[in-house]
């Protein structure tokens, strides 16, 4: 029964599509599609990418920070300027400490003026997302 039904719907599409027949492109269908792809390499040529922060500045930073911690691990003994406290954290009681935290509570006001500002960081973040969306758009 199925396959009855397939058939006549093969059967009545093979019809359909012989009697509308096949559309043809414009004459220039081609060529105006390459001339536009072309455009669209232009304008991509025109605008290169630039980042913030230029390759150069990253690695002088790379270089400092690595002459920093080397010279610090390989010469400690030259640090005695840095008088760093060795602290006794045997007094530190947990039970305390949690005590503490669950007695913790914020202000509202602090709580409201968080909220509001990352509500304002998240909408400021929308609205230059999509300035800088609008003004690299191609046409």
């Amino acid at each position: 029964m199925e396959k009855d039904e397939n058939k006549a719907l093969e059967a009545f599409y093979k019809e359909m599509i012989q009697e509308a027949g096949l559309e043809e492109p414009s004459t220039g269908f081609t060529a105006s599609v390459i001339s536009k792809i072309q455009k669209d390499d232009q304008k991509a040529e025109i605008f290169s990418y630039r980042p913030l922060i230029p390759r150069y500045v990253w690695w002088v930073s790379v270089v400092l920070l690595g002459i920093f911690f080397g010279y610090t691990f390989l010469e400690p003994e030259n640090l005695e300027f840095v008088s760093l406290p060795k602290w006794n954290l045997d007094f530190f009681n947990m039970d305390r400490f949690i005590d503490v935290l669950n007695n913790f509570k914020l202000p509202d006001t602090l709580v409201y003026g968080s909220l509001s500002l990352a509500i304002f960081i998240s909408l400021q973040a929308y609205l230059l997302k999509t300035h800088w969306n609008k003004r690299f758009v191609i046409e």
